[in-house]
């Protein structure tokens, strides 16, 4: 597996001398394990969603964030399947027992949901933000909406079966994929 990165043309257009892209191996912490999400945050990072949990990439090194049964500061899931960062600069984690909450600033894992209960159905496939800045859930046992002021999340009762991905539409109605 091999991680290539480069400055973008806009950049690149502005700037005078000629940038050469830096390749990044497994030796350099690059994960071992398929990505299955990318996100880049409002601080600049970048961050992979991986079949072994969470990776944080600074530009110049890579951390490693993953499941530790003995700790609660940990991910719940080293599966993890979407990233979304909310309006507060913290990044909701979707994985394969549901959805955790990290702050990168303080590097704290919050909200693990579910808390109890069956975690087969919490599957998280998909996260995405609402246009009014809430988040879609999409799991196997449907779709939920979290509050990232509140931390409240609620089943979204109009759908209640297997969603993959959950779209809106300009005019304010909602599509899944199921």
């Amino acid at each position: 597996v091999v991680w290539v990165c480069c400055a973008p043309f806009s950049i690149l257009a502005q700037q005078q001398e000629e940038t050469v892209p830096s390749i990044y191996l497994m030796k350099d912490g690059l994960p071992t394990e398929g990505v299955n999400c990318a996100r880049q945050d409002s601080l600049g990072f970048i961050w992979l969603g991986t079949y072994s949990g969470l990776v944080k990439f600074d530009g110049y090194r890579y951390t490693n964030y993953r499941n530790n049964p003995e700790s609660s500061n940990s991910l719940s899931s080293n599966l993890v399947h979407s990233l979304v960062e909310d309006g507060m600069g913290r990044l909701w984690i979707g994985h394969s027992n549901g959805v955790d909450l990290f702050d990168p600033r303080t590097e704290k894992f919050y909200l693990h949901w579910p808390d109890s209960g069956d975690h087969k159905n919490a599957f998280t496939a998909r996260l995405r933000k609402r246009k009014d800045g809430r988040i879609w859930i999409c799991t196997y046992n449907g779709v939920y909406v979290a509050d990232p002021k509140t931390l409240n999340i609620e089943k979204f009762s109009q759908h209640s079966s297997h969603t993959y991905d959950i779209a809106e539409t300009s005019d304010g109605s909602v599509v899944t994929a199921s």
